[in-house]
């Protein structure tokens, strides 16, 4: 059985045959179902929801994990004694926001960074600009002091600081721009 990747607190939703006696005609309309969620092996209070999609004879199987962990569901078919069983793999973070944290990590390594947009006070000193992260050094020697490129731009931060005298900043803000 392979696994599915999940995320925690999102519902999880799939679907499952149910057969007649024959073994290959659909059954609609059936009601008993014994449903079992198991978290790590240990059995589950989390509610398992199991319903008929539009007469089909396919069902329709939802619960919501509500820690990380490996969840099975089973689910035995009381008509025909038949069983269908899923696995899946719950984390905290599905894997493209993690894959957009690390890309955004990487580019806060100041690797391919394209600062512009810059203001100085009367002292000459940085109090505000806007910082680039670019995929590769091609996209961020394409990018221009005040311009709006967007090929491989992986984020743009503002930067604010603020200064008690001159060369000693009070603050030092880097923000994600939306």
């Amino acid at each position: 059985m392979s696994s599915r990747q999940i995320r925690v607190g999102d519902p999880v939703v799939d679907h499952f045959p149910v057969f007649d006696l024959d073994g290959y005609t659909k059954k609609s309309g059936e009601t008993t179902f014994t449903s079992v969620l198991w978290k790590d092996g240990i059995e589950s209070a989390v509610s398992v929801s199991i319903s008929e999609i539009s007469s089909s004879g396919e069902y329709k199987v939802s619960f919501t994990p509500d820690t990380i962990g490996v969840w099975s569901v089973q689910v035995f078919v009381n008509y025909n004694k038949d069983w269908w069983g899923a696995e899946y793999v719950a984390s905290a973070e599905n894997l493209a926001d993690i894959y957009a944290m690390v890309r955004r990590l990487l580019g806060l390594s100041h690797e391919n960074i394209f600062i512009d947009e810059t203001q100085y006070d009367a002292d000459g000193q940085l109090v505000t600009a806007r910082v680039r992260l670019f995929d590769s050094k091609t996209n961020c020697d394409a990018a221009t002091d005040g311009g709006s490129e967007t090929t491989g731009l992986i984020a743009t931060y503002s930067l604010q600081t603020n200064w008690e005298a001159i060369n000693e900043f009070q603050i030092f803000k880097q923000t994600l721009e939306p």
